[in-house]
């Protein structure tokens, strides 16, 4: 009997992480010479965390998905220690006032990242254990809000705004897909809206974020810059492009570049059409994603092909609603297209996880020779 994969999803995945290798040599080349002295500084590193994220898909691979349930726990209590020894100032790696990463010379972890596997392991585990208690508010949701909550605070306190908002998102589609009642999902998706309007309210920069997303044009040398920076990228692009490597935002007028803003400069270059087939692209992972969580064999695979492929799909989403100017700034890199090392190999780890469970979706059996 042989295993066969989800083509798509594998092409879909390949494609993307070619395209975002190319794209980071291109747009981060005009920084890295600038701050590194080397102008292939990100295109050598990217390169590492690609083949990191191999090995984590080849990893999501070689293990069968049922393993990580009985880990869970064990990945929380882990990834916990992660999440409070960042937040300690002789141990977390500050940028640009965000203690988000740890670091061992040249490597460099986000444990924000991490804590998307694993609380998605751990929920989609959660759903299948609890199912017979998801209709109830207090027995059924209210302890998954309280663990998941307490990671989310802990993330909060990095700052981290945007991953709080993408798992937080995530975690509440999972429990009403799971079977939660849809009264008490709507009630926690309101009840999750003030919250997030009042950590907005409590912090200058956010409220700051906020307006220059409303208009951008009030502030168009500080709060706005980036998106308007944006916005010109994206309009100069026109139908095909100035050509690849031929931005002019690039060239240190668009912050963040080669990381969130990725996708403005990939319209600049390549124009309208190009931007079209990226995100034709995104849509078959994404479809290919939600189908085999359609056929998954056992709810723990139903549930956890979910949550990932939701994960991913939102932050794409999010990612370049924040790039049109649809939503304020986030912070979250474009999956598999963005350079970022933790991040890149999540969504490799992911993407394994999702071809894991495709592969017991459909076994063939290997045809007899003939003699």
């Amino acid at each position: 009997m042989s295993i066969r994969y989800d083509l798509p999803l594998i092409g879909a995945t390949l494609f993307l992480l070619s395209w975002g290798t190319v794209m980071i040599y291109s747009t981060g080349g005009v920084f890295a010479d600038l701050q590194y002295n080397d102008g292939q500084y990100f295109l050598y590193r990217h390169l590492i965390h690609v083949l990191a994220g191999l090995a984590a898909m080849g990893l999501a691979l070689a293990v069968n998905y049922k393993k990580w349930k009985q880990l869970s726990i064990w990945m929380m209590l882990g990834i916990l220690v992660l999440l409070i020894l960042v937040l300690i100032p002789e141990i977390g790696h500050e940028v640009k006032g965000g203690r988000r990463w740890l670091r061992y010379g040249s490597l460099s972890v986000q444990p924000a990242e991490l804590l998307k596997v694993v609380l998605i392991i751990y929920v989609a585990s959660y759903l299948e254990r609890k199912q017979e208690l998801l209709a109830s508010f207090f027995r059924g949701l209210t302890p998954n809000f309280i663990v998941t909550g307490i990671y989310l605070f802990l993330v909060l306190l990095q700052p981290d705004f945007g991953n709080v908002i993408l798992i937080a998102t995530t975690v509440l589609l999972m429990l009403y897909v799971g079977g939660g009642r849809p009264v008490h999902i709507a009630g926690s998706l309101i009840g999750m809206g003030i919250i997030a309007g009042l950590l907005i309210a409590s912090h200058s920069y956010r409220v700051q974020r906020m307006l220059a997303f409303l208009n951008p044009w009030d502030d168009p040398q500080n709060s706005g810059f980036q998106i308007i920076q944006s916005f010109i990228a994206l309009g100069t692009g026109g139908w095909f492009g100035r050509g690849l490597g031929e931005s002019f935002q690039k060239r240190l007028f668009l912050p963040d570049a080669h990381t969130d803003f990725i996708f403005a400069i990939i319209g600049e270059e390549l124009g309208f059409l190009w931007i079209s087939v990226l995100i034709i692209i995104f849509s078959v992972f994404i479809w290919r994603g939600y189908w085999i969580a359609w056929n998954a064999q056992d709810a723990f695979g139903k549930h956890l092909s979910f949550g990932a492929t939701t994960l991913i799909g939102l932050q794409i989403v999010l990612n370049l609603f924040v790039v049109v100017g649809l939503l304020p700034t986030k912070g979250l890199p474009l999956p598999f297209i963005s350079y970022g090392g933790t991040s890149l190999v999540v969504s490799m780890f992911l993407t394994g996880l999702l071809l894991n469970i495709s592969a017991s979706l459909r076994p063939v059996e290997a045809s007899p020779d003939k003699t």
